[in-house]
């Protein structure tokens, strides 16, 4: 029985985008989506987590294995890199 939280795959790439010293505005930016669009998902990724924060949603998705593990530590000496987050499937349109 699979016990990791029900996250979409698009939430689990901004999951993994929190661990970027990212604004919202700026992981918007580079998934090509609107900030609101953003602050829903984390909004959703927070209910489904059961925490009250960007800090919260981290230590939970780094327990569940959802965070790669050092990806935004604040121990990583050479900080977290954009490298390192999984990039959404792009789709393309046959319009």
């Amino acid at each position: 029985m699979d016990t990791t939280p029900p996250l979409t795959q698009r939430e689990r790439v901004i999951l993994a985008h929190l661990a970027l010293p990212l604004t919202l505005g700026e992981i918007a930016s580079s998934l090509y989506v609107t900030r609101n669009t953003v602050k829903s998902q984390v909004r959703s990724i927070y209910l489904k987590l059961g925490v009250a924060d960007r800090e919260g949603a981290l230590h939970v998705g780094r327990a569940w294995g959802l965070v790669p593990e050092g990806l935004g530590s604040p121990d990583d000496d050479d900080g977290p890199r954009k490298a390192d987050v999984p990039r959404p499937a792009v789709q393309t349109s046959t319009r």
